[in-house]
């Protein structure tokens, strides 16, 4: 069986008539006339299918059911899925369309559920689930940038928070992704996620059945930034928090040429944040090896560009 599902392209769009806060932006937007600073309207995806490339103990030997939506409440500058988050490349699908996906990655052995970048979806996503709840853990895979109130919503849904914690400096929040509010904001949402979830439990196989894992991507000349994010979380989440210190870091878009940002990470920047890690106690830490930074690890995404 193929790893991807084919979109069905007949599939009615369902674009919800309500004024959206769901995200941190409030920006107000009405999901059915208009498009808000998500530049989503309706359900939309880019790609369906088993992704290998997450930390082990969710892609495991078979892979995660991902479902890549389109569009991003926080549209960081170097983000390396620009057409698809910021150009929301993609298919406008259905409700029931989005329940039918579930059962097909279920059947295609998947570990899991794994919904990316789903933050500005939320009314959709919940919609389905009172439709069908997988049997399959649901994983709710974020860049953090999201409300207390949204993640509150999402209790009894989601079985496991794989939860980005990008900036406690609000000058690099607000350059890289023009979200100052972003190291509060996050705080105030991991948090709650550790509330819904406050203990991990895996599968005789090392699979997460329920959990949260905390991403950090290690930004060039942004050391600081990454000791002050780990010592948070070792001081608000605890020593034996999972955590995954990403070393994928390449610039894309308008991050080429950025002062600060403009290039690789190097092996040594690298180092100090393990080290780092080490020195807090941190233990249960997955991290990268530099060959993780390449393009070969994108996915291929489809669909239309919405301009």
């Amino acid at each position: 069986m193929k790893n991807d599902i084919l979109y069905d392209k007949n599939s009615t769009d369902e674009a919800l008539d309500i004024i959206c806060n769901v995200c941190p932006r409030k920006c107000n937007a009405n999901r059915k006339e208009g498009i808000g600073y998500c530049k989503s309207k309706g359900l939309r995806i880019a790609r369906l299918g088993l992704h290998m490339w997450e930390e082990p103990c969710i892609s495991g030997k078979y892979g995660s059911g991902t479902i890549f939506f389109s569009g991003c409440s926080l549209r960081c500058i170097y983000c390396q899925n620009y057409d698809v988050s910021q150009k929301s490349k993609g298919y406008n699908i259905s409700v029931n369309r989005l329940v039918e996906i579930f059962k097909e990655l279920e059947a295609m052995g998947a570990h899991n559920i794994n919904l990316v970048t789903p933050t500005h979806y939320i009314d959709y996503i919940i919609m389905a689930l009172d439709i069908y709840k997988p049997h399959i853990p649901v994983c709710y895979n974020t860049s953090g940038y999201e409300s207390e109130q949204s993640i509150k919503r999402l209790a009894g849904y989601v079985d496991i928070f794989l939860v980005d914690f990008k900036y406690f400096q609000k000058d690099l929040a607000q350059e890289f992704s023009s979200a100052s509010d972003y190291p509060e904001v996050a705080q105030k949402a991991i948090l709650q996620m550790k509330s819904i979830i406050p203990c991990d439990k895996f599968d005789s196989n090392g699979m997460m059945r329920q959990g949260v894992i905390v991403r950090h991507l290690v930004l060039p000349n942004c050391l600081q930034n990454t000791k002050e994010i780990l010592a948070w979380v070792e001081k608000n989440l605890g020593k034996n928090t999972i955590l995954s210190l990403m070393n994928q870091y390449t610039p894309y878009g308008k991050a080429i040429g950025n002062k600060i940002i403009g290039r690789k990470l190097k092996t040594l920047e690298y180092k100090i944040a393990v080290n780092y890690v080490l020195k807090l106690g941190l233990e249960n830490a997955y991290v990268q090896d530099s060959e993780s930074a390449d393009e070969c690890f994108i996915p291929e995404f489809f669909g239309e560009i919405m301009e």
